[in-house]
């Protein structure tokens, strides 16, 4: 989904927030949001069609409160499966709502 499609949805629907997901992958430097669509996650991206990256928390909420959000889910995947028995896959994942 891109950013200039986020905006216009919250405005023409202000009772249907989506839910929007901030991710975190363990060993990675920076954050990934993506956003609730139709029961299904969606990348938020640019204009260019790049994925929206994020330093820190604090950029995404910026975003966020910008558009009129005022939570979303901060999530830390660990997707390393090198401890596991063979044949089964690692889905770990952490999540935490963070109200701003």
């Amino acid at each position: 989904m891109k950013l200039s499609q986020l905006k216009p949805w919250i405005k023409a629907s202000p009772n249907k927030i989506p839910h929007c997901v901030l991710t975190c992958y363990a060993g990675y430097s920076e954050y990934l949001m993506e956003i609730e669509y139709k029961h299904q996650l969606q990348p938020l991206k640019d204009e260019q069609d790049n994925l929206l990256h994020f330093k820190t928390i604090e950029q995404a909420q910026t975003l966020l409160k910008s558009v009129g959000i005022s939570n979303m889910t901060l999530r830390l995947t660990d997707p390393y499966d090198e401890f596991l028995p063979e044949g089964i896959t690692a889905a770990c994942e952490e999540d935490m709502v963070l109200y701003f």
